[in-house]
């Protein structure tokens, strides 16, 4: 009965495979295959429309062999000595944004290979050296947008927000209200400040701020790339971003009076001591 009843199923759903496919995957086929209207035997089956699978792995020597979105249960092989660790697979093959659990020294995550390095100085070069030629190609392709003006070699400044004509413009006489952003290459905000106070000479010297500044108004919001190799020295961010552009978002928010700053009084000039009578 058993038998019958599972060779009805598969018969049912053969016959529906023969007489067509699902919408993503018709339209998958349709992108690949030169027979754009070849019934669905005849299309190429998609490695991404498989059934959802679960990767069982008692030997951490085969983890790298589990499929990507496919559930991981992890044990290690209690007759080996060198087997991966907890910590070492959930690292190295886990969907971290998925639930994961872990039960003594089994683990079930979502299987995704993952990137892995040792934090030390001599990757910290290699990640260095390797920032810096993304950065000359990303700043190759910044160098083309519309509308963007290089001040000077390596900075680029990006017009998002224009300001009124008749809006004060940045001076040497003035205190400027910032909200800045710091930005990732991919645009995502890293850090920030939103109520910052600067003067043009209150910047450190080299400060690529002292180009940029004098050419804003009130209200202008602008993106500034920075290339690193021209300046590599004007801000302390993380590491894995050292060679990469600096990317500022700044918004000009007000333009006020300069602080006068008081310079205090001159100290009084003691009175000459008496001549000793002989």
């Amino acid at each position: 009965m058993t038998f019958t009843k599972c060779n009805a199923l598969a018969l049912a759903a053969l016959t529906v495979a023969l007489a067509g496919c699902n919408d993503s995957t018709a339209s998958n086929a349709r992108a690949v295959s030169p027979a754009a209207n070849a019934p669905a035997y005849k299309q190429i089956s998609l490695l991404q429309d498989r059934l959802p699978a679960t990767c069982f792995v008692r030997d951490s020597e085969n983890l790298a062999f589990c499929m990507p979105g496919d559930t991981l249960i992890y044990e290690p092989n209690p007759e080996k000595e060198e087997q991966a660790k907890i910590n070492d697979v959930i690292g190295g093959y886990c969907d971290v944004s998925k639930p994961l659990h872990v039960n003594g020294e089994s683990l079930i995550c979502s299987f995704h290979q993952n990137r892995t390095y040792n934090a030390n100085p001599v990757n910290q070069q290699a990640i260095v050296a390797s920032n810096i030629q993304v950065g000359r190609d990303y700043l190759a392709q910044v160098a083309q947008y519309e509308g963007i003006k290089e001040l000077a070699p390596g900075l680029y400044v990006l017009p998002l927000k224009s300001a009124a004509k008749d809006a004060p413009s940045v001076t040497a006489d003035v205190a400027v209200q910032l909200e800045t952003k710091l930005l990732t290459p991919d645009l995502r905000v890293h850090s920030y400040m939103l109520d910052d106070m600067v003067t043009l000479d209150g910047l450190a010297p080299g400060n690529p701020f002292a180009q940029v500044f004098p050419t804003l108004k009130k209200g202008d919001v602008v993106r500034v790339y920075i290339d690193f190799a021209h300046y590599p020295n004007v801000w302390n961010v993380d590491s894995s971003l050292q060679g990469l552009p600096y990317i500022w978002e700044v918004n000009v928010m007000d333009i006020r009076d300069k602080p006068v700053v008081q310079q205090p009084a001159p100290a009084p000039t003691p009175a000459p001591a008496p001549a000793e009578g002989r």
